[in-house]
């Protein structure tokens, strides 16, 4: 996969933007003080890959002051095939999100996929000692955009979780004022079956994710750090099968809490070197080092799945590596479009194989 030209309107600093791409050099470096825009320029590459944005939840945020709408166009290719994309976004009359592929409207399901990124970015650090949530995230992240039939049961499964909650909450109700909950228990049945089955699919697929990254970590990890570390990544889940069963055994609960507390929602990845819980044992150097082997075995997962390089997405996380792992980053990173922002070049940076844009 390669980005060919980009096109900005209205999109945060950027009123009227065209970059093209140097056909002949894989590495564009942004560089510049911080506040000059160079993080925008990622967060719309960014935005045409995942239809959001890594930065903030709300998509006004990202239209340029006192305009109505923001549009980000670009051209890419891969072995086969060119093709143009463009995520569109107004926030006044109405607020309206449209996704087109060579012209054509798709649903954001549809269009998802379309250009395949990785984003290294210094708050990823906090996935791997934060909220579950992050890492669960970082998971359906990768996932959707490599896999079409993850990408559609975990849209269907958080609607269905929804409606299990919203029905688990009538029936405490109802049952707190002691009316009859026998066709309610009924239409509980039914939205179990659903769960249940979009909620395995989700396990399974990640599950193999977690395999696929327990055998590439270690050596990756060594390779990075020089040293003898034996890195492990466990999926944590309490419904790894049989999951309709599990949602029976905690129905009373999940009645009496108004939630479900069983499935992927609720599940987690637990990263440990040397037979310790990184979050109560490993230094800043072990993250940073876990982070970047991490991001490494991703790109070699998405070549695994999707049969090409995804576009890497950089954003001054030279400022977190040391001279030793910028250098291996650089070397892993080679035969991948990079795009890359900081505020000074890094020392093992060869200026004649890159396109350096000064901000």
């Amino acid at each position: 996969m390669k980005l060919l030209k980009l096109q900005l309107e209205n999109f945060r600093s950027y009123s009227q933007h065209t970059h093209i791409f140097d056909p002949e050099r894989n590495v564009t470096i942004l560089v510049g003080e911080n506040g000059r825009g160079k993080t925008n320029f990622l967060e719309a590459i960014y935005l045409l890959s995942l239809g959001k944005s890594f930065r903030v939840n709300l998509h006004d945020d990202m239209v340029e002051w006192e305009k109505p709408y923001l549009r980000c166009n670009a051209e890419v290719s891969t072995r086969d095939d060119e093709a143009e994309l463009e995520v569109f976004y107004s926030s006044s009359p109405t607020r309206r999100k449209n996704f087109k592929k060579n012209g054509v409207n798709l649903r954001h399901s549809d269009y998802f996929g379309s250009l395949p990124t990785v984003l290294f970015h210094p708050e990823d650090l906090n996935m791997l000692y934060l909220s579950p949530i992050l890492r669960r995230q970082y998971m359906d992240v990768l996932l959707s955009q490599t896999n079409r039939e993850y990408l559609q049961s975990l849209s269907k499964y958080k609607q269905v979780l929804k409606q299990r909650n919203a029905l688990l909450h009538q029936i405490r109700d109802a049952r707190f004022k002691g009316q009859d909950v026998a066709v309610l228990l009924a239409d509980l049945d039914a939205w179990d079956h659903e769960i249940a089955l979009y909620g395995q699919i989700i396990i399974a697929h990640r599950s193999a994710f977690i395999e696929f990254l327990e055998k590439e970590l270690s050596g990756i990890y060594r390779e990075i750090s020089g040293g003898k570390e034996h890195t492990v990544a466990i999926y944590q889940s309490k419904v790894l099968d049989h999951y309709l069963e599990r949602l029976t055994e905690r129905r009373d609960v999940d009645i009496l809490q108004a939630k479900t507390t069983r499935g992927p929602h609720r599940d987690d990845i637990i990263f440990s070197i040397d037979g310790k819980e990184i979050g109560s044992a490993a230094s800043r150097g072990e993250f940073r080092t876990l982070l970047l082997a991490i991001k490494l075995a991703e790109i070699d997962y998405i070549r695994k799945h999707r049969k090409l390089n995804p576009v890497l997405l950089l954003d001054d996380v030279f400022s977190e590596l040391d001279p030793g792992r910028q250098a291996h980053l650089l070397e892993a990173i080679k035969d991948c479009q990079t795009i890359i922002t900081t505020t000074e070049l890094p020392t093992n940076c060869r200026k004649q194989d890159w396109d350096v844009l000064l901000y």
